[in-house]
């Protein structure tokens, strides 16, 4: 399947929708002007049910299949791979000390560095807590606000590599030499993810391009977390969407994680391309990296109860729900 039969999907669902709502009318108003209307719609959406049934199954039995390479798979060990963690604040002074703390005595291999990105402006002692703790404070500007633009500085910082060495990223054994890192690791700096399960991410950068986290297992899902029933299902709904629109070339259960790691030639493949600020960053991200040709593989990862108030979605249903259907926006339009 691909982009067509997305669509396809989308359009069928429309359709049972019209049917539905046309029997609640016959059912209401039996012999009307409105059921007469109603009856209308119902033929209409029926032949556009058939229709995109039509193109579900030509595209998966033909059209995709067109122009597709065949998948091997990846085996790329990077020998002691450098390793920088980056991670957004905003006004985490409750946390973000034991978050840099975990991540520095979580006994990840050669890590050179953990990157926190503070937003501007910040009102509390966040910055200063993170450097104590032992982290490289990167201040936001005035006129990047959102999720996405924290991720994206974040990112671009810490793979210059430790200090934040000049001349931005770059890839191949000259970056290497200078002491840039050859993976980049983006965190929450809201103690809801678990240094450890970072082993989990470095130890399948091998297999893949990024390596993304799921917090969708039960087994480490903390039932205090922020992911509810609802950010839950719909999380992964808008990821069968995704699989759907690149079908075949990525398994996803979860689109909203930020929990990730990148090898840096593939960050900067990306960089130059990425530029959704808003709270859809971590879909766009993978977006980009498939349309790119990027390899994305994804773990478990443990997704703990937050500490402070949600800068987020959070449990915010209504929010939550429009933050996703900007996601399926995304997905349709990319």
């Amino acid at each position: 399947m691909g982009k067509p039969a997305l669509y396809a999907v989308t359009l069928f669902g429309i359709s049972v929708a019209i049917v539905l709502v046309s029997a609640i009318i016959f059912f209401l108003m039996p012999n009307t002007e409105y059921s007469r209307g109603a009856q209308v719609w119902q033929d209409a959406a029926s032949w556009l049910a058939v229709f995109a049934v039509a193109i579900i199954f030509l595209d998966f039995a033909f059209l995709s299949h067109w122009g597709r390479a065949k998948r091997t798979v990846r085996y790329d060990p990077i020998e002691n791979p450098k390793v920088t963690v980056c991670m957004p604040a905003y006004n985490e002074a409750s946390v973000i000390g034991r978050a840099v703390s975990e991540f520095r005595k979580a006994g990840i291999p050669n890590l050179s560095e953990v990157v926190v990105r503070v937003a501007y402006p910040t009102t509390d002692d966040t910055a200063a807590i993170a450097k104590k703790a032992g982290a490289r404070i990167v201040m936001g500007k005035a006129d990047e606000h959102g999720y996405g633009y924290a991720c994206m500085h974040a990112l671009a910082e810490a793979a210059k590599g430790p200090g934040g060495e000049e001349g931005g990223v770059k890839g191949g054994a000259a970056g290497r030499a200078k002491g840039k890192p050859d993976v980049v690791i983006l965190c929450e700096g809201d103690g809801t993810f678990s240094a450890v399960d970072a082993k989990k991410l470095l130890a399948y950068i091998e297999n893949a391009d990024m390596v993304v986290g799921t917090r969708t297992v039960v087994e480490v899902l903390d039932p205090d977390s922020q992911v509810d029933w609802f950010i839950n299902w719909g999380n992964k709904f808008i990821a069968r969407m995704l699989q759907m629109r690149y079908w075949g070339r990525v398994r996803l259960s979860d689109v909203g994680c930020t929990y990730r790691a990148i090898r840096r030639d593939a960050l900067e493949r990306l960089m130059p391309k990425l530029h959704d600020g808003g709270n859809t960053f971590s879909l766009h991200m993978l977006l980009v990296a498939l349309d790119n040709g990027l390899t994305l593989l994804e773990v478990p990862v443990t997704f703990r109860q937050r500490v402070g108030e949600s800068k987020g979605v959070g449990n915010a249903k209504v929010k939550g729900f429009l933050v996703g259907l900007r996601m399926l926006w995304s997905i349709f339009m990319h």
